[in-house]
């Protein structure tokens, strides 16, 4: 086989698999960092005239760490994106995207690397401004992005919502709300509830996940 026809093939190969199996979103980012790792796998035998379906094999074992890598990643920028939507609201303030190292192994190869995952985001939006345009667009992109994260992981992400207790009122957590939606193999729950720490008059909204300290991929 022609060196030049190892690339598509490969690559075909492995996203097909990833189309025809029932699988999850970051299963297929893994097959895609597989095919990916095949692609530079073959540019390195080229350059050094070596076997280019050895190196495919190679790079695709080395592309499975690449694929949650981008995973991640994704889910970092994602996260940004739905709190900028929030900047639009009048009065609304919007946290720093929180992240948190994860040790991650190749099964394969037993290569470790730490890699950085999301973990949470908090927005405040005056609650005034939530039937606005901008208000609406803020919540949904929110609503959205735990949906995402919950269908693409196949994990609970958790969603509270926050304001502060009535004038009068004890400092301290009143009646929870709780409910649950299925997204994908995941699900989003979501908490309504009243906080002290929340400022009068403003929505806190929190979208949070809980990583492992360690993962093999």
């Amino acid at each position: 086989m022609r060196q030049g026809l190892v690339l598509p093939i490969a690559a075909s190969m492995v996203l097909n698999a990833c189309a025809n199996l029932d699988i999850d979103q970051k299963t297929q980012n893994v097959g895609v960092g597989a095919a990916v790792g095949c692609v530079a796998g073959v540019a390195l035998a080229k350059l050094t005239r070596n076997d280019a379906a050895t190196a495919c094999v190679a790079g695709a074992v080395v592309g499975g760490l690449i694929g949650y890598q981008r995973a991640r990643s994704a889910e970092i920028d994602e996260a940004r994106e739905a709190a900028e939507a929030a900047r639009k609201v009048e009065g609304a303030k919007v946290s720093t995207v929180q992240t948190e190292a994860v040790s991650a192994t190749d099964k394969q190869t037993g290569k470790t690397e730490s890699v950085s995952a999301f973990k949470s985001v908090s927005v405040d939006i005056p609650v005034s401004q939530l039937e606005t345009p901008e208000g609406r667009e803020a919540m949904r992109k929110l609503n959205d992005y735990a949906r995402k994260v919950a269908s693409q992981r196949e994990e609970t992400v958790e969603m509270s919502i926050a304001t502060a207790p009535a004038k009068g009122a004890k400092a301290v957590a009143a009646k929870t709300i709780q409910t649950s939606e299925k997204a994908g193999g995941g699900t989003v729950v979501r908490k309504q509830l009243t906080d002290a720490r929340v400022p009068a008059n403003v929505q806190r909204v929190n979208i949070e996940v809980k990583n492992p300290t360690k993962v093999s991929v």
